[in-house]
């Protein structure tokens, strides 16, 4: 639980301006991207802003149409999703798909098997952040 607090909190400090104090974020939207390659990924991209012992963000951009391939983090204890424009479908193991909406964040258990598309017309960017 105290990590799961943690991801919550990391997500409100990266996503404040003017956070208390701390050294700005690595990496903004001019950090260039990278393609995802691998089966079933497709138009998506991704780049990190911050990546520490204990926390890692990305930035991901979805196009329309994209799709991440299912997958797991087992290297992290928490991973926390949100879309920061558009909605997007989460797929879950067992075939359960979650409408997730712009500003809602989702949250994993780190080995949670997982998937995510844009069914939409535009973009979606991503903010996610790991807590090992």
């Amino acid at each position: 639980m105290l990590r799961l607090a943690a991801a919550a909190i990391a997500t409100f400090i990266l996503a404040t301006p003017v956070a208390a104090q701390i050294d700005p974020v690595t990496g903004d939207r001019s950090t260039p991207l990278r393609a995802l390659g691998g089966e079933g990924n497709v138009d998506i991209s991704n780049a990190t802003m911050r990546n520490q012992d204990e926390i890692r963000v990305l930035r991901v951009v979805l196009e329309p149409g994209g799709t991440r391939a299912m997958h797991a983090h087992n290297d992290v204890a928490y991973h926390l999703f949100t879309p920061i424009s558009g909605s997007m479908t989460l797929l879950l193991d067992e075939g359960e798909t979650v409408e997730v909406l712009p500003w809602h964040p989702y949250f994993l258990e780190g080995g949670t098997i997982h998937g995510f598309r844009n069914d939409g017309a535009r973009r979606v960017e991503i903010m996610e952040v790991f807590v090992r």
